[in-house]
C-alpha cells in the first residue's frame, strides 16, 4: 500500500479528519540588505513559505504559493491554546505556474546579488481537514535535522498548524496589518465565501482562498512531533530514507529550479545561518 493509500485509510479510520491537498514545501529567508553575515532574526528581511501541491490534487495545472511570513518565523508551538501574539499572520506573496518565474522571483536582486533569498528548508506538507478548521502539517526533509537556521525561523521537524484566511470585507483585526493591495478575489468568491461577520474564515471552507494574490491567512501553531501529527490527525507525511541521495536530488535545485550557484545552501544542508 502507498503512503498516499495508506493516508486516506488513516483518515476514513477518523471521521473528523479529510485530506484536502498535499504536495512539496520549501523555506527561504532573505538577508537585510547588505548584511554581512547573518547572525539572527534581526538580520533577515523576509522570510517566505512555498506550497507547491501535487498535480493531481484537482487544480489541473501545477502552482506555487509563495507566502511572506509577518514576523520573520513560525508560532511557537504550545501545549494550552495559542495567545493572540502567537498567532502569526502572513500573505500570499505571489502564484506561479512556472516555477522558473518563482525561483526568478526569490533570486531577484534588488541591490546586490548576495541579496538572494537563501534555501532554509524543504520537505512534505498536508493540508487536513480536522474537526472545524483546517490544519497544515509537514515533515521537513532537509536538513535532516533542525539546525541554528531553522530553530531561530521556528521551523520544526515535524509540526502542524490551524490556518485560517482574513476576511478582505471586514476591517483588518486588531493586532494584523491591513492589507498594502487588496486580495484579487473575483466578485464570486467575495460574495459566496466573505460575506459573514466573521473576521476569520476556516481555509476547510474552500482550499481555493489561498490561490489568490495578496490573500491573507493566519497561521496558529497546533502540534508536533510525528507521532502526535499521525495519532491526532490521522496522516503520517513519509520523508525521503537516503540523506546523501536527498542532497543531490533537493526538490529545490530539480522542482523550483533555484540555480544551485547562485545561493548559498549552507543554511538547507547544515542549518547554518549564512
Amino acid at each position: 500500500m502507498s503512503q498516499k493509500e495508506q493516508n486516506e485509510e488513516n483518515i476514513s479510520n477518523n471521521v473528523q479528519s479529510e485530506m484536502l491537498e498535499q504536495g512539496d514545501i520549501f523555506f527561504f529567508y532573505r538577508p537585510k540588505v547588505r548584511s554581512e553575515q547573518v547572525r539572527g532574526i534581526e538580520d533577515i528581511r523576509r522570510f517566505f513559505m512555498v506550497l507547491a501541491p501535487e498535480q493531481e490534487q484537482g487544480l489541473g495545472k501545477s502552482i506555487y504559493r509563495l507566502f511572506v511570513i509577518g514576523k520573520k518565523s513560525l508560532p511557537e508551538i504550545r501545549e494550552s491554546e495559542a495567545r493572540s501574539s502567537e498567532r502569526y499572520w502572513a500573505r500570499v506573496g505571489g502564484i506561479f505556474e512556472d516555477p522558473k518565474e518563482l525561483a526568478n522571483e526569490l533570486q531577484s536582486d534588488e541591490f546586490r546579488k548576495g541579496d538572494a533569498a537563501r534555501p532554509v528548508g524543504e520537505g512534505k506538507y498536508a493540508i487536513i481537514k480536522h474537526r472545524d478548521h483546517a490544519e497544515l502539517a509537514y515533515i521537513l526533509e532537509l536538513p535532516k535535522e533542525p539546525g541554528e537556521a531553522q530553530k531561530e525561523l521556528g521551523i520544526e521537524k515535524e509540526a502542524s498548524y490551524i490556518i485560517t484566511v482574513i476576511n478582505p470585507n471586514k476591517p483588518a483585526p486588531k493586532g494584523y496589518p491591513s492589507a498594502e493591495e487588496s486580495p484579487t478575489y473575483p466578485d464570486s468568491i467575495l460574495k459566496e465565501e466573505f460575506s459573514t461577520d466573521e473576521s476569520f474564515v476556516p481555509l476547510s471552507r474552500n482550499l481555493r482562498l489561498i490561490d489568490y494574490q495578496n490573500a491573507q491567512i493566519i497561521l496558529i501553531g497546533a502540534r508536533e512531533g510525528r507521532d502526535v501529527v499521525k495519532k491526532e490527525v490521522g496522516i503520517e507525511i513519509q520523508e525521503e530514507e537516503n540523506e546523501s541521495q536527498q542532497q543531490q536530488t533537493s526538490d529545490i535545485f530539480t522542482k523550483l529550479k533555484v540555480q544551485r550557484d547562485k545561493v548559498p545552501i549552507k543554511p538547507l544542508i547544515e542549518g547554518k545561518l549564512e
